[in-house]
C-alpha cells in the first residue's frame, strides 16, 4: 500500500513538474519576450499556436504578425525547451505507471551500456534528429529518453537543432522572391533526393 502512494505521489510529481515546464517555457517566457520587444500578447499567443503545428516551419508567420526576427527565434528556443522537459517529464511518469514500459526501459539501458561512447556522446545527435520530418521536436526527447542520453545535453542540442533548422527555414523564406526561386528551390531539393536514391541502390548492387 505505502509503494503504491509513494508510486502515486511520484507520478503526480512528475505530471506537476510537466505541467510547469509547459507554463513557463512555452507560454510565459515567449509572453514576456514578446512584451519586452513590444509585440501584443494576441499575436504571440497565435504564434506559439503556429508552432505547435508547423515547428521549425513556423517562423515565416511571425513576419506577418510584426515579430521581429530575433524575437522569433527567442520564442522557437523557448517553445523548444518548454516542449522537450514536458516530455521529458511525460516518459518518466509512464515509465511509473507501467511496469512493462519500465521493464523494456531497462533493458535497452542494459544494452546501452556495452556501448558507452554512444550513450556519452548519443545527445550530440539531437541536433540532426530534430530535423527529420515525422520526429522533429516531439520525437528526438522520447528517443533520447529511451536511449539514456543525458538530459541536460539532451535539451541543450535538441533546442540548438530546432533553432538552426528554424533559422534555416526562415532564411531561405527571405531569400525566396519570386516563383523562378521556387522552382529553383524545388529543382535542387528533387536533385539531391534522387542523387541519393540512386547512391543507395549503387551501393546495395555492389554489395
Amino acid at each position: 500500500m505505502q509503494t503504491r502512494v509513494r508510486t502515486g505521489i511520484r507520478i503526480l510529481k512528475e505530471l506537476s513538474k510537466s505541467l510547469i515546464f509547459f507554463a513557463l517555457f512555452v507560454v510565459i517566457v515567449p509572453v514576456l519576450i514578446g512584451m519586452v520587444a513590444g509585440v501584443p500578447v494576441a499575436k504571440i499567443l497565435s504564434y506559439i499556436a503556429s508552432t505547435f503545428v508547423l515547428q521549425a516551419a513556423a517562423p515565416p508567420l511571425g513576419g506577418p504578425l510584426g515579430i521581429p526576427r530575433i524575437v522569433i527565434l527567442a520564442i522557437m528556443a523557448s517553445f523548444a525547451v518548454g516542449i522537450i522537459l514536458t516530455i521529458l517529464e511525460l516518459c518518466e511518469s509512464l515509465a511509473l505507471t507501467s511496469g512493462r514500459v519500465s521493464r523494456w526501459i531497462e533493458n535497452v539501458g542494459n544494452k546501452m551500456e556495452k556501448y558507452p561512447v554512444t550513450k556519452k556522446y548519443g545527445a550530440i545527435s539531437c541536433i540532426m534528429i530534430a530535423w527529420i520530418p515525422g520526429i522533429g521536436l516531439y520525437g528526438t526527447p522520447i528517443i533520447a529518453w529511451i536511449l539514456g542520453w543525458n538530459r541536460y545535453l539532451t535539451v541543450l542540442f535538441t533546442t540548438a537543432g530546432f533553432v538552426i533548422a528554424a533559422a534555416f527555414v526562415m532564411f531561405v523564406v527571405n531569400s525566396i522572391h519570386n516563383v523562378q526561386d521556387v522552382l529553383i528551390l524545388a529543382f535542387v531539393a528533387a536533385a539531391v533526393v534522387v542523387t541519393i536514391v540512386l547512391l543507395g541502390k549503387f551501393r546495395q548492387r555492389r554489395a
